[in-house]
């Protein structure tokens, strides 16, 4: 059952927000506020990790503010909310929870039923109003609500989405830039398990001002159930039913021990993914600019909410752009994105 302290009218204003959380989310300072300590703990399994950030790498600067009100719908009371809570399974996230997500301009909003979320990026504030049935399912609360909104006000504050995977080697990392079946997932995964860092599984998050930064929020691996055929040790995994909706294999990068995740590299290069199955993997240099351009081309809904976004493919592809031809072999593939991170230490 949900703990929370219920509002004492409809629209839920009153509902007070004496549990709170602070957390530095990308190096940025990150308030949560709630009426309920089941949102909070929730908050610490998603972002907690990043308590352990160094303190000169936290900017000096307001917080970003996500409140959380835990409400039930209109007409219905607590203590029925609380009888229908014991009828859900919150091991699992619930793949009907959904959310319509809309923007325009610097303002956001999603729903799904009862569940409302809004947000003024520009502001760095947020608000959501959830029932307590989606805090009673952990994922989905994390991953639609929590993560969504955190992660939304902090692309505002110079950190900049890009879709791709990042490995770090030596210092630096390595951008993975591909199409959703290029592979980017199954190589991070192979590389973790070879001993190089995982920075981001799918989302890097830029930085430019004050000189380049990149920022990932390394929690969890997620590949396709045909991925027990390559990697033995995952035979015994069972697929399941994630927040998005799709069935992954979820493997915890933490068991690879604290030293395999990465927070953040001052120092990148720009890798295209491109499948040559049946041939031997090979890496090129290429132009920068066609690697910026292959950037762009990845925003997808979302990635395309921030004018900074060139500037920052640019930034990235000067500091070194090439082409990985991800042949039949694994191993030789990251045998090459190691050499390419160390041939360019400092």
């Amino acid at each position: 059952m949900i703990d929370f302290t219920p509002a004492g009218e409809p629209l839920g204003h009153s509902a007070p927000l004496d549990q709170r959380a602070r957390l530095p989310l990308l190096g940025l300072p990150l308030e949560i506020r709630s009426n309920s300590a089941a949102v909070i703990a929730a908050a610490e399994r998603s972002f907690g990790h990043w308590r352990g950030l160094e303190p000169e790498l936290i900017e000096a600067t307001e917080p970003l503010i996500v409140t959380i009100v835990v409400h039930p719908p209109a007409g219905s009371h607590a203590a029925q909310a609380a009888r229908r809570l014991l009828k859900l399974n919150t091991q699992h996230s619930t793949p009907n929870t959904q959310f319509t997500q809309r923007a325009h301009g610097s303002c956001f909003l999603a729903a799904s039923g009862a569940n409302l979320l809004t947000a003024q990026m520009d502001r760095g504030v947020a608000l959501g109003f959830v029932t307590p049935e989606l805090v009673a399912d952990d994922l989905a609360l994390r991953y639609h609500v929590i993560e969504c909104l955190a992660l939304l006000l902090a692309s505002w504050r110079d950190r900049t989405p890009v879709h791709a995977g990042a490995v770090v080697h030596a210092g630096r990392a390595v951008l993975l830039v591909g199409t959703s079946t290029a592979g980017k997932s199954t190589l991070c995964y192979a590389c973790l398990r070879a001993g190089l860092q995982l920075l981001a599984e799918d989302v890097v998050y830029v930085g430019l001002r004050g000189g380049l930064r990149l920022w990932g929020n390394p929690r969890s691996i997620h590949l396709l159930p045909d991925a027990r055929r390559l990697f033995p040790e995952l035979a015994d995994c069972t697929p399941e039913i994630q927040a998005n909706g799709k069935r992954k294999l979820a493997i915890d990068v933490a068991a690879f021990g604290a030293d395999r995740v990465r927070r953040y590299a001052d120092r990148a290069a720009v890798c295209l993914i491109q499948r040559h199955a049946g041939q031997a993997s090979a890496i090129e240099p290429i132009d920068p600019q066609d690697a910026a351009d292959a950037i762009a081309r990845q925003r997808e809904a979302g990635f395309d909410l921030h004018q900074g976004a060139p500037a920052v493919a640019a930034a990235l592809s000067e500091r070194g752009a090439y082409r990985l031809h991800l042949g039949r072999a694994l191993d030789q593939a990251v045998a090459l994105l190691r050499q390419l991170a160390a041939a360019h230490e400092e």
